[in-house]
């Protein structure tokens, strides 16, 4: 159950131009010591949880071993109305290879108690990777992961950036789940005679999946104490933002991501508001245009 109206985030611009060079410059992460960030609790006892799992296609990976990168690990308490949580990140040079056919985000998270389901995101360098849920808790704690392909933002992790997570989470007597949660890149070195960057310009497919030259983030800038995704208040709100776009770029590619918050969480019902006002209902979706 998400707390803002209907956030829309027009993702990012992926731009193809030239060939990205393959070298990489050292990994560090240091997180930036905000009060958020020093408040730890201690997760549940692993024993006890139960594992939540979705059925989906799992990524297609190489035979090489990743090199894997604890970015961030953070406990989401009371941080509703609060800025993101925000780590320092710079890309890998001490794995055995500096070129990547394939890299994984992953997140994993472990609750306890009683809590909602809040929407959150995760920003690298204004770029959203990941827009999700997080799954309800039992009183014995569960854990789950979720994996996402991020290989086509290969030029944004080739670079140093300032990694954003928010997650509007309440904590108080009746709502005791906190959110423990870890985010970790894998990146999968290449395997012999492999060239990611071989183009196909009529396969649609190939456009959206492979790595873009240049990515422009469309998400709110930093400080916010919310996330970076714009929100639609209503169906004449207009949200917008300033870019160029390379002269000798040859393809741009434009992802969105949309997420239902608070009134909007039960839009599927698509009542008409005639409707939910003459039979006075709450906690139906109201009939927005989409």
């Amino acid at each position: 159950m998400g707390f803002s109206l209907f956030p829309l985030l027009l993702f990012s611009l992926f731009l193809l131009h030239q060939p990205l060079p393959s070298t990489a410059n050292i990994h560090q992460t240091n997180l930036l010591r905000t009060e958020l960030l020093s408040q730890r609790t201690p997760p549940p006892d692993n024993a006890q949880l139960t594992t939540y799992f979705e059925v989906t296609k799992p990524i297609k990976l190489p035979r090489t071993k990743p090199c894997s990168y604890l970015i961030l690990q953070h406990d989401f308490a009371y941080t509703y109305g609060k800025p993101p949580v925000l780590a320092h990140y710079t890309p890998p040079s001490h794995c055995p290879s500096h070129n990547f056919s394939k890299i994984v985000f992953e997140w994993k998270s472990i609750c306890k108690g009683t809590q909602y389901d809040r929407i959150f995101g995760v920003w690298l360098g204004g770029v959203e990777l990941l827009r999700s849920c997080t799954a309800e808790p039992r009183s014995t704690g569960i854990v789950w992961t979720v994996k996402k392909d991020i290989t086509r933002y290969y030029s944004l992790l080739m670079k140093n950036q300032t990694l954003a997570v928010y997650l509007g989470n309440i904590v108080d007597s009746t709502y005791t789940g906190i959110y423990h949660a870890n985010i970790t890149f894998h990146f999968y070195p290449a395997e012999e005679h492999f060239n990611y960057y071989e183009p196909n310009l009529d396969n649609t497919a190939f456009a959206y999946s492979s790595p873009a030259d240049l990515i422009l983030p469309i998400s709110r800038n930093l400080p916010l104490n919310d996330g970076l995704w714009f929100e639609i208040e209503n169906s004449t709100d207009i949200e917008s933002k300033e870019f160029k776009i390379p002269q000798n770029a040859y393809r741009a590619v434009l992802e969105v991501y949309v997420s239902f918050h608070e009134d909007d969480e039960f839009w599927y019902a698509n009542l008409p508001n005639d409707y939910i006002a003459a039979n006075n209902l709450t906690g139906t979706g109201r009939k927005w245009t989409f």
